[in-house]
């Protein structure tokens, strides 16, 4: 009988002795876990960190990119766009948040071309009186999985809405279904690893493995597109393909639905690219097409249209997936005078590019839906492009290239999230409304600024895909002190702000008068906690008769420094003539004390 009841007695007993030896390993693990974080080992890169000298000011991490690596040699040299926001946000304050790529960053310009950096500055001409700040985390070959990954620290900074303006680097961009820089080949897996990532003991286990391979020379934003392209064809019937839309759709739908759960609005939208002036990168078709092709081009060229459109034409029946002849058809097509059909075979003729790139029309199809699943606004960008180009094909008249825009498209890109932010009523009644007209005027963007996009452009068009083999960049003799200023920041012999000031003091002493305000004011933008900075932007606006912007300069300059004499005098004045005399008679007080206390 006692045999019989030991039996049970010593099952229980195994099983308990099982669950204590698989526990050990875990109790092991959970120790060593909390012993790392307790030593700040292993942690991954933050998306924003405070200003070593002013921690109350916040900006982009500029090595946050690494975190999406197993080592942070392995990571290419890109960053996000430096722009200050407050550390802890004030009561009242509107904070927007933008995420994407290289052309919600601005690229080749900088951050004064950017969604971020025009917005801002718009916003805060029609809002003068209210705090105003539009943070980035974009950055050049991102795509939805930094998005995903960079979603918590987007909201624990309090945002009163999300702007994204993403897709173009989701087959080729970093971890992207078709780049050299991946994880796995799974969304499930690369979603399992970047969880794991946060986990101090796999994050110090991934880059100690990750040392033993070697690494090469990371590349710029230059050298960024030959690098990052593993698999340089991808058609559009292919797995790959629908992978990367499965990816850009799985990614998104997850994305939004956190920012849905926090209660935060949402601003999505379409993407716009070069579809008129940028031949496909890469196109297959068999050599005898090619042939015909040609002797098609050839005939178009000497005036031939009506036959050669003909030619083109019944090449595209025979052979539909041929990005090239769909390219030259467009072009047939619309000089024939045939727009709506020139336009849909421009679209395909993009969609069908081998070498993606630019996102496919799907993409914004999926856009729309995701945004009416989720209750986001649409923003239609693609459709503000269209309707500015001819055909309504977008072209060299908004792009740059393959799809980053040029100064004129970036003001549009801006400009079409503005609208939408005013029609949903989220900054609410503009205090003095500005049109497109003024505001393109004081774009926060220097002449030197454009200079180093062009001479950037230059460098990425001298490399493949533009050009094969790649040529060295050669720059002309400089024109003007912009185009020296500009070239010595392209050398690395001046950073941004050594050229901006240099240009602020040419501009104050030789004029024009619109440019020193506008270098003045993006130096005082950029540098929120240098009084100096602040009170010249605040008297280059009372200059141009701006003295309700002015006033917010002065009370940056003068949180700074509240004995400058200078700034005090001139918060006097433009306070009495505001009519805030109770301000006023309190900064000419302090004014009085001072000079009481002057040797002088």
């Amino acid at each position: 009988m006692k045999a019989v009841e030991a039996a049970p007695v010593r099952g229980v007993k195994r099983a308990v002795f099982v669950a204590v030896m698989l526990l050990i390993p875990l109790l092991l693990l959970g120790a060593l876990e909390l012993g790392l974080r307790a030593a700040g080992a292993g942690q991954l890169q933050p998306l924003f960190i405070p200003h070593p000298k002013h921690p109350e000011w916040s900006f982009g991490n500029p090595r946050v990119v690494e975190r999406l690596f197993s080592h942070p040699t392995q990571a290419p040299q890109i960053s996000i766009e430096t722009g200050f926001f407050k550390t802890r946000k004030n009561p009242g304050a509107l904070r927007l948040v933008v995420q994407g790529g290289s052309s919600a960053a601005g690229f080749p310009y900088g951050y004064g071309a950017s969604l971020a950096g025009m917005l801002e500055q718009r916003l805060r001409r029609e809002f003068p009186e209210r705090e105003i700040e539009v943070v980035t985390t974009a950055m050049s070959a991102v795509n939805s999985w930094a998005l995903l990954e960079f979603a918590p620290e987007v909201l624990a900074i309090e945002p009163d809405a999300v702007l994204i303006y993403a897709g173009h680097n989701e087959f080729l961009g970093i971890l992207g279904v078709g780049s050299a820089y991946t994880i796995a080949g799974s969304t499930r897996l690369t979603r399992l690893v970047m969880r794991l990532r946060h986990l101090r003991t796999y994050r110090l286990l991934e880059t100690a493995l990750a040392r033993a391979v070697p690494a090469g020379a990371a590349p710029d934003e230059g050298a960024l597109m030959a690098r990052v392209a593993a698999e340089r064809r991808i058609p559009m019937d292919s797995p790959l393909f629908d992978a990367g839309v499965r990816q850009f759709e799985d990614n998104l739908r997850a994305l939004l639905a956190r920012y849905r759960a926090a209660g935060v609005p949402v601003f999505i939208a379409t993407l716009a690219s070069n579809e008129r002036d940028q031949p496909p990168f890469d196109s297959e078709e068999p050599a005898v097409a090619d042939v015909a092709l040609e002797a098609a081009l050839d005939q178009f060229e000497k005036g031939g249209t009506a036959a050669a459109l003909a030619e083109l034409e019944q090449l595209a029946a025979e052979h539909p997936g041929s990005a090239r002849i769909a390219f030259h058809l467009a072009r047939a097509l619309a000089a024939s005078g045939r727009a709506p059909e020139a336009q849909a075979a421009w679209r395909r003729a993009r969609d069908l590019d081998l070498l993606r790139f630019r996102a496919p029309d799907l993409f914004n199809t999926r856009l729309a839906a995701l945004a009416a699943q989720a209750g986001v606004t649409l923003v239609d960008v693609d459709a503000a492009f269209r309707a500015r180009a001819p055909f309504g094909a977008v072209g060299d008249e908004l792009m740059l290239e393959h799809l980053h825009p040029n100064v004129e498209g970036y003001f549009l890109l801006a400009a079409t999230f503005h609208r939408a932010l005013l029609a949903a009523g989220l900054p609410g009644d503009p205090a003095r409304a500005v049109p497109d007209e003024a505001a393109r005027r004081e774009i926060p963007l220097s002449l030197a600024d454009q200079r180093f996009g062009e001479y950037k452009l230059q460098r990425l068009k001298n490399d493949w895909p533009f050009t094969v083999p790649p040529r060295p960049t050669e720059l002309a003799p400089p024109r003007g002190i912009e185009e020296a200023l500009a070239q010595a920041m392209y050398r690395r012999e001046l950073d941004w702000a050594q050229v901006h000031d240099r240009l602020k003091r040419h501009y104050r002493e030789r004029g024009p008068r619109e440019e020193h305000l506008r270098v003045a004011l993006v130096l005082a933008d950029a540098f929120p906690f240098m009084p100096q900075v602040q009170l010249e932007a605040a008297e280059a606006l009372d200059a141009a008769d701006r003295r309700v912007q002015a006033l917010r300069y002065l009370y940056g300059t003068l949180a700074y420094a509240p004995d400058d004499a200078r700034a005090l005098r001139l918060f006097v004045e433009i306070a009495r003539g505001l009519g805030l005399q109770q301000e006023a008679e309190q900064a000419a007080e302090r004014l009085r004390q001072l000079e009481a206390r002057s040797p002088r």
